[in-house]
């Protein structure tokens, strides 16, 4: 992942937690806000009920004057209905300031003073159904009973008004909070929009300029390819003729003169034909290795292994034989594949395995084959192309190598031993490589000085017959 696609992907997630956070506060912010609305309408609902129950007890006395003053008791039903309504409103009240124990002794006091003034209005309404006459003590005491009653509730009146300042006063800051709650969302919003555009944008411009640069590269890359197919025609051409004249003279130098020279003369002609030989061996294998850089994954067929290494095997049946070697193979799939290359891989190992051994050690060679998926395998890291891969693994117990030199090994005209030691050009290993990539594989050597190597080939598994 790049560095500029990592800041992006950061970018996204900081800025998406902290308008989560927005959010979430705008949203309790909007709940407390809704609360407070309540909690105004719940006070005005209070004052409503309580400005009703004063407008009762106004009527139940305006009834009593009126009856006194005409013995009609058409007065008698509106005090009545108000001596219920005013009880039914107190109840109420009660009701709506439940969660208030101030305003709750407020109004025990206002509902004691309310039954008394009925209590006296009552009692003058029938003494004056039975004697006809108004009790002046009796209706004094009710007049200042309401005084009281109405200092009372004026008191009630008075707490919840304070609490409807209050309350109006939070829902005033709460909605000026939502406001600012808004505009930080807003503004966040819009710099998390222009960032994202930056970042974007950048990523965008950067790929393009990647991509302009990976055009150039691979119009390099066709250059080069071109400049080796030039390449593998002069060796394949131009340089084998002179070589083969120089093999060709040395030869006759050999066959007809060899017997007059000296001793320096004889060791001076075999060293030029061995040379010479190194020389087309190395322009063979050289030849071999560029054909296979440009020769990908073609004519694939369905390759049965166990024919593959039985041919390998026919051929190198003489140093197999010279060697004494013990060669075990355990059952082989068969595979989609390019057959003469599997073959080429398969001889080249082998080959190698039968050449670096100890001195008079039989060499011991082993071929595994198991089925794997990424998911069971310690290199699934590295197996990234396919889900299921064929692995094979072939072990020997030859002389080794220090596994530092892993990778170099796989490189051309590297090697670890001199000429003289081992013969070899240092190609075979890189042909290998070279091979399992044309086939989208993998290989690894693991390897521990003077006990032995093991390399081993993960090839996709491939439907036979896509």
């Amino acid at each position: 992942m790049s560095k500029s696609l990592r800041y992006i992907i950061a970018s996204f997630i900081v800025f998406a937690i902290i308008l989560i956070r927005l959010s979430w506060i705008s949203y309790k912010q909007i709940l407390i806000n809704e609360k407070s609305t309540l909690m105004v309408e719940h006070t005005q609902k209070v004052l409503l009920v309580s400005e009703q129950f004063i407008s009762q007890m106004k009527d139940i006395e305006t009834a009593q004057r009126g009856f006194l003053l005409t013995k009609n008791h058409s007065f008698l039903e509106p005090f009545n209905r108000g001596k219920k309504g005013a009880i039914t409103t107190i109840d109420s009240l009660k009701e709506l300031v439940s969660d208030n124990p101030t305003q709750l002794k407020h109004l025990s006091m206002i509902e004691e003073l309310c039954l008394q003034k009925i209590y006296f209005i009552s009692k003058n309404i029938d003494e004056a159904n039975s004697t006809g006459k108004v009790n002046l003590t009796a209706l004094e005491n009710g007049k200042k009973i309401m005084d009281t009653l109405r200092k009372q509730v004026n008191i009630f009146q008075a707490h919840e008004k304070d609490l409807l300042a209050i309350r109006m006063q939070s829902k005033i800051y709460g909605q000026s909070l939502m406001a600012i709650y808004q505009i930080i969302l807003l503004l966040v919003s819009l710099i998390f929009l222009g960032l994202s555009f930056y970042l974007v944008y950048s990523e965008l411009k950067r790929r393009n300029s990647l991509e302009k640069t990976l055009e150039s590269k691979i119009d390099e890359l066709n250059r080069s390819n071109t400049e080796l197919d030039q390449f593998a025609y002069v060796a394949s051409h131009d340089l084998q003729e002179p070589l083969r004249k120089i093999r060709a003279f040395s030869d006759k130098l050999q066959i007809k003169h060899k017997s007059n020279l000296n001793e320096n003369g004889k060791d001076i002609l075999n060293k030029m034909a061995n040379s010479a030989a190194r020389m087309q061996a190395l322009l063979d294998d050289v030849l071999s290795f560029s054909r296979m850089v440009n020769e990908q994954s073609s004519n694939l067929t369905i390759v049965d292994l166990n024919d593959v290494l039985q041919h390998v095997l026919k051929d190198l049946s003489v140093q197999i034989q010279n060697k004494n070697a013990q060669i075990y193979i355990l059952s082989l799939p068969q595979i989609f594949a390019n057959e003469i290359q599997i073959k080429q891989l398969f001889s080249h190992l082998i080959s190698n395995a039968l050449k670096y051994t100890h001195e008079g050690v039989a060499p011991h060679i082993k071929i595994e084959y198991q089925q794997i998926n990424n998911n069971t395998s310690d290199t699934s890291m590295k197996l990234k192309n396919h889900t299921a891969y064929h692995h094979f693994s072939i072990t020997d117990n030859g002389i080794g190598f220090e596994n530092q030199y892993a990778e170099k090994i796989f490189v051309i005209f590297q090697r670890l031993h001199k000429q003289s030691e081992y013969e070899g050009n240092g190609i075979g290993l890189a042909l290998c490589k070279r091979i399992v990539v044309n086939h989208q594989g993998f290989i690894f050597a693991k390897s521990k000085l003077h006990e032995g190597s093991t390399f081993d080939i993960y090839l996709p598994i491939k439907k036979l017959l896509e």
